[in-house]
């Protein structure tokens, strides 16, 4: 009786690409995984993988042949792709993982993967969706005063993707109307947003300017307006007049006392 066993490498006769059903989600700059592995658990090491997009077979993200990665990357994925372990209990390739590891990520770089494997006489392909966000600057609030009394309230923020919600709140939690919303998209294809609302003493103590995205991340400033804007107008022109008015005194009183100290020092020399 004759055995034959497995010097290097054992394959099932088929096998399955499995990848995740829900999208990866992260943010631009950051390193991403994409997961991907065959299924029965199987020694990929021997067999083919190639990464690509869309219907860029021939110009893959990253192309692994004959125990290494070859050097037929597109140009925008090189230095950035390379194989990497799903999870700390992951074998890697020995255990049949072939996920894809992202760096510096880019806009461009939403949407789908192909996760295609080959062996002899089988192969099989999954696809993978990546979603790229992008978290923007704090909000930075610039108050105006208008002239029937309110305040015009203007909310800035930039390096947004994609393009965040609006939300104007009172102290009380209240949602406020804005008075209106502007987008622009710069050459990096991020967005920066200008709100702007009016608000009296009356409407809130604090207002507060938000923006998120879809995903729950979101950012938030807030402006006291009870210290922008005077409560009641004949109040503030009562602490105005007082306050000149005690410049006023507080220099007729140095005016007197330097002219009595003057006075005193010249009856001094006349003696």
């Amino acid at each position: 009786m004759y055995y034959i066993g497995c010097v290097s490498l054992c394959l099932s006769v088929s096998f399955t690409v499995v990848v995740p059903h829900d999208q990866s989600v992260a943010h631009v700059g950051s390193i991403v995984i994409l997961p991907c592995w065959i299924s029965p658990p199987e020694n990929a090491e021997a067999l083919e993988i190639r990464w690509y997009r869309h219907d860029q077979f021939s110009s893959p993200v990253l192309f692994y042949q004959h125990g290494k990665i070859q050097d037929v990357q597109e140009e925008s994925y090189r230095d950035r792709s390379s194989l990497t372990r799903w999870s700390d209990k992951s074998g890697g390739l020995k255990d049949g993982d072939v996920s894809l590891r992202l760096e510096k990520l880019r806009i461009q770089d939403a949407g789908s993967f192909h996760c295609y494997v080959s062996g002899e006489s089988e192969y099989d392909s999954g696809e993978v969706f990546l979603k790229v966000t992008a978290l923007g600057s704090a909000p930075v609030l610039f108050p105006q005063p208008l002239d029937d009394g309110r305040m015009n309230i203007t909310c800035k923020s930039s390096g947004w993707y994609p393009e965040p919600d609006v939300t104007w709140m009172s102290d009380e939690r209240t949602v406020l109307r804005p008075g209106g919303v502007s987008r622009s998209r710069g050459a990096d294809e991020m967005f920066s947003v200008h709100s702007w609302t009016a608000v009296s003493h009356l409407d809130a103590h604090l207002v507060s300017c938000s923006m998120s995205l879809k995903t729950g991340e979101f950012r938030e400033s807030r402006i006291d307006i009870q210290a922008v804007i005077p409560s009641d107008p004949w109040k503030a022109l009562f602490f105005t007049l007082l306050i000149c008015a005690l410049l006023g005194l507080t220099g007729l009183i140095l005016y007197k006392y330097r002219h009595k100290l003057t006075g005193k020092k010249t009856g001094k020399e006349g003696n």
